[in-house]
């Protein structure tokens, strides 16, 4: 329902009830939890997105989107990050879910321009963070803008690991904000090896801005939901496509702590 609501402004219970195969009243009940969690609003016969469809979702309510997939896939790709390395995680809700699983490394220095990654990362011990600076965005909680590009073309990052908002063979990565698009391409030519981390549901999608050319992507991790004949087709051009099973029930989904907390703290 959430997913529907991305691309949509609003939905009916009617249509939610032939799409999912389920009664009316199954729709009713789920909408009813799903607005008292504030993540949708009632209105007369369906539901309606909290911010309009073409705009960005907000970083906690995206945070909870998937959760169990993402959780998987950083999972994943946190297996792929070895001690003493230099990483560069962007603002993305399956970085954040990354930053988790680095938690436990040591002497990994982490590059990002979310505030949230680098506050889960704050009192990690064997991690060095090193946040770009620049404007703040408030939905994605992520700075952007020209003081962040001096930080990444000074420096040399051994892995990327960048969210997308969708992909193809022919565009690469894409995402959707200019600002957000601009700090990815300076994370990949900052990087010696590009890894996209998505869920399957980005196959399918388009978005306005490419950041970073098929061929510069080294290797995706992704869940079993992305379509077997995309994946195959990454894979024939020389990407290395990792699939993962996302467990069915999987803990949840973490907020973001509240940074005026942490830095309390």
């Amino acid at each position: 329902m959430l997913r529907l609501l991305e691309t949509r402004d609003s939905v009916q219970v009617a249509e939610l009830s032939e799409t999912f195969a389920v009664s009316e009243v199954t729709v009713r009940n789920d909408l009813a939890e799903l607005a008292r969690q504030g993540l949708v609003a009632r209105v007369r016969g369906g539901v309606r997105a909290l911010q309009p469809a073409q705009s960005e979702l907000g970083f906690d309510l995206r945070l909870r989107i998937e959760a169990d997939r993402k959780q998987a896939i950083a999972r994943a790709a946190a297996s792929m990050v070895d001690e003493g390395e230099a990483v560069a995680l962007d603002s993305s809700t399956t970085a954040y879910y990354l930053a988790l699983e680095l938690r436990s490394k040591r002497e990994v220095v982490v590059v990002t321009n979310g505030l949230l990654i680098a506050a889960a990362l704050a009192d990690a011990p064997g991690i060095t963070v090193l946040v770009t600076g620049g404007m703040l965005r408030l939905s994605a909680m992520s700075l952007v803008g020209d003081l962040g590009l001096d930080v990444l073309r000074s420096a040399r990052i051994n892995k990327g690991f960048l969210g997308a908002r969708g992909l193809s063979l022919e565009r690469g990565l894409m995402d959707l904000n200019p600002d957000e698009v601009r700090i990815k391409q300076e994370m990949a030519d900052a990087c010696e090896r590009v890894v996209g981390i998505f869920d399957g549901t980005k196959w399918q999608r388009s978005a306005l801005l490419s950041f970073v050319a098929a061929d510069r992507v080294d290797a995706i991790v992704t869940d079993r939901s992305a379509p077997a004949d995309e994946v195959q087709a990454w894979r024939s051009r020389g990407t290395d496509v990792v699939v993962v099973e996302a467990a069915a029930r999987e803990r949840s989904p973490i907020r973001p702590r509240d940074l005026r907390r942490v830095v309390s703290s």
